[in-house]
């Protein structure tokens, strides 16, 4: 029974982020269109942050709890570089870090979000076209030069088991390593325990972790190589610690 309630919990969460979403990107970001792409988005990612916390800590009611800096100048561009382990990851970061997305290309046909998310900065891509997925690559460099600051997971996809993916893209990571970008390095604990990667539940009052590491900067590595795996590794040493403190006892899932 209770799994019923959280399932409806889950369906009444996600209509009220629709209609936040229009009402906030109606105000805030759709006045902005005609800024033009590469200018608009600093000033749009105000009204999407607002939506983010709006969800997250509002209507989830989630308990955020968020480690460490990223020690960027005011203004300064970055990739963002996180684990994923859940659909509330994208909106745990946009509402802490003011960061937008990289994502597949059908999210930009969810009513509202996808278009005041595209109008805001996020980028959507066909996985299938190699000239898309390079088209994304340009994208996310020219608009982090602009100042944007864009999350990217690089296991592509999200954990079934809280895991990480034995297979990771470095190729972004790598593409700011030769246009001198920097990099900061995020994990994320607990997500999954909010907005479950296979079940069409969401729980309320769950405690979750964001560590956001110094930004890593190109000059300090020999190659775009070694700076890619570096970004990936600060990525696994940051959430290794979230998973080390979050021994105690929090509160879960009720399932039933």
């Amino acid at each position: 029974m209770r799994t019923v309630v959280y399932a409806v919990y889950g369906q009444l969460v996600l209509l009220a982020s629709l209609a936040l979403g229009f009402v906030i990107g109606t105000v805030g970001i759709l006045p902005l269109a005609p800024l033009g792409r590469g200018v608009r988005e600093p000033y749009a990612m105000v009204a999407a942050q607002i939506w983010a916390r709006a969800v997250v800590h509002g209507l989830l009611a989630t308990r955020v709890v968020v480690t460490g800096d990223a020690q960027l100048e005011g203004g300064e561009g970055a990739i963002l570089f996180c684990n994923h382990r859940s659909w509330l990851d994208p909106l745990l970061l946009m509402g802490e870090t003011r960061s937008n997305g990289l994502s597949k290309r059908q999210i930009l046909w969810i009513p509202f979000v996808g278009l005041y998310g595209w109008l805001a900065g996020a980028i959507y891509f066909d996985r299938s076209r190699s000239d898309s997925r390079q088209w994304a690559r340009e994208e996310v460099m020219r608009l982090v030069k602009s100042g944007s600051r864009i999350q990217v997971f690089p296991e592509a996809t999200r954990s079934r088991d809280g895991r990480l993916r034995d297979r990771v893209y470095l190729r972004l990571a790598m593409d700011a390593w030769h246009q001198n970008l920097p990099v900061v390095p995020c994990a994320i604990h607990g997500s999954e325990k909010v907005l479950p990667p296979t079940r069409l539940v969401a729980f309320p009052g769950q405690v979750v972790r964001l560590d956001i590491h110094p930004a890593l900067r190109p000059a300090d590595y020999p190659s775009a190589r070694s700076f890619g795996q570096a970004c990936w590794d600060k990525v696994k040493e940051r959430l290794a610690l979230l998973e080390a403190s979050s021994e105690v006892v929090e509160p879960g899932p009720m399932d039933g």
